[in-house]
């Protein structure tokens, strides 16, 4: 992918008021017509106020909030009563409150002026952020607006001129190890969901992160948890974040070690990912999985399983530490938790995308097989058959196992792995004009990892062509490459002309 040109609000205000002027239009057909022409222009408009007004914004509820705040910041700062730190909580609040507007449009428009407002210095220069260190509620309701406002280059450009690593990383400094207290917890979670959003598609920010060791503060707060797997803290340990926390930090994790930011042109990613890894996160994730396993809540805490899959698919970005993780036992934890939590789409996504990086390992992909894993992705297309991100990432696991695996392949056919590959691709084409509900194009990704398990399962094992082609497969490629030519034409090709067919190009 390539980065989309950006669009500064000088240049989309001048598109308006030239709209106005030379073709007498309304303000609002003025700035409908604007967005149209740069959106064909394929032009990036995040971060653009789409009104007449434009960059006039002082009268905007989101500046004035942002503007009180940045006062009462202000004031806090030459004389920290508890008056006035109340008052920067209810500024925090009153912002909060802007940011959170019903209607989607005005949430968005919020979010932009209260960034050119400065909310996200006035954020990060908040008592409770930068110096307080007991009041686990103001300190949280800061932290949970930087979330709402991070969500563009610019704020990202912000946080990182406004010294937000050093500032987030003091504050885990103060509230984690020997700091640590009642609402460490809280802290730590608000303080993870603010890292991840500053250093998503942004890669000076993630480098950063690492570079100041923030990922050790955050693998040192997850290795709380994981140092009880067998249910909880024993007497006088330190009491593990709640599931949600561990979920953000685990969502922190995962963003340093993802390759996001289109902008540079090159990632630090692999290398973020091995730092971590070599940090103790391993064993940190492991941990976090074999307590869950073993929690009592009997479908555990699935949006926490998915964030610890979905953080290790990341950070296993060679053999060396998917064999190590393995080793732990990370192999059998996963396959567990995945088994445990399969009523949930988003386990059995995250979950079957961490088994597919983790197969990339040979001997993986054996121990995978050998622990029933053909049939468990056989239940996992079964039971989300109307989602294409489990079915993507189960195809795909499949895939794997049988890549250059004659034997895996044929224990494949035997295990009904025909049917459930067909069954999704029916499920793509039933899906596809409309799109699945969790991805309206999915149905794509989903046809290409079929198309590649159909081609990869007679490959090397031609005494199988007969059994594929008897379950109906030949139309299904075929159709499969006709509606989604850019993403299955190459490899239905290749799935047609591995099954015996001279047309397999047409």
């Amino acid at each position: 992918m390539v980065a989309r040109k950006r669009v500064t609000q000088e240049s989309f205000d001048e598109a308006v008021q030239e709209n106005i002027a030379e073709f007498d239009m309304t303000p609002d057909e003025a700035v409908k017509s604007a967005v149209e022409e740069f959106e064909m222009q394929g032009a990036d408009l995040a971060g653009i106020i789409r009104t007449a007004e434009g960059g006039n914004i002082d009268s905007h509820p989101a500046a004035l909030a942002a503007h009180r705040l940045a006062a009462v910041v202000g004031a806090v700062c030459d004389a920290e009563s508890s008056e006035q730190i109340n008052a920067e909580a209810e500024a925090c609040q009153q912002l909060l409150q802007v940011l959170r507007s019903a209607n989607k449009e005005a949430r968005a428009e919020a979010v932009t002026v209260a960034v050119k407002a400065g909310a996200v210095r006035a954020l990060l220069s908040c008592h409770a952020i930068t110096k307080e260190a007991d009041s686990v509620d103001n300190t949280c309701l800061a932290l949970s607006a930087l979330p709402i406002v991070l969500v563009s280059d610019d704020a990202r450009d912000e946080f990182s001129a406004a010294d937000g690593v050093e500032t987030l990383a003091s504050l885990l400094d103060r509230w984690t190890g020997a700091n640590a207290r009642p609402g460490t917890g809280d802290v730590v979670g608000a303080s993870a969901a603010a890292i991840e959003a500053a250093a998503s598609k942004h890669e000076n920010n993630k480098c950063a992160f690492v570079d100041v060791g923030v990922h050790m503060r955050l693998i040192s707060a997850a290795a709380v948890a994981s140092g009880s797997p067998n249910g909880g803290p024993g007497a006088g340990e330190p009491v593990p974040p709640p599931p949600s926390a561990l979920g953000a930090l685990c969502g922190a994790l995962r963003s340093f070690a993802t390759a996001d930011d289109l902008r540079p042109s090159t990632s630090r990613a692999f290398q973020n990912g091995r730092t971590i890894a070599n940090a103790g996160a391993l064993e940190a994730m492991y941990g976090i999985l074999h307590w869950e396993n073993n929690t009592e809540v009997a479908a555990g805490h699935p949006d926490l399983v998915a964030a610890v899959c979905g953080a290790m698919r990341r950070i296993a970005v060679n053999d060396d530490i998917c064999t190590e993780f393995a080793d732990l036992g990370g192999l059998n934890a996963t396959m567990q938790a995945v088994r445990k939590g399969m009523g949930s789409a988003a386990v059995a996504r995250s979950g079957f995308g961490l088994l597919r990086q983790l197969a990339n390992s040979d001997a993986i992909k054996n121990t995978i097989v050998g622990q029933d894993g053909l049939e468990l992705i056989n239940t996992a297309v079964a039971a989300h058959i109307d989602c294409a991100g489990p079915l993507e990432q189960a195809l795909g696991l499949l895939v794997s196992l049988m890549l250059r695996n004659p034997g895996v392949a044929e224990r494949a056919a035997a295990a009904g792995c025909i049917d459930t590959v067909l069954d999704a691709m029916r499920a793509a084409e039933a899906f596809g004009a409309r799109g699945f509900p969790d991805s309206a194009v999915g149905a794509q990704w989903v046809q290409r990892q079929a198309c590649m398990a159909l081609r990869n399962m007679v490959a090397r094992n031609p005494e199988l062509r007969p059994a594929v082609l008897e379950k109906g497969a030949e139309p299904f490629l075929r159709r499969a490459k006709v509606a989604h030519p850019a993403t299955c034409d190459d490899v239905g090709a290749a799935a047609l002309r591995d099954l015996g067919f001279d047309d397999y190009l047409a």
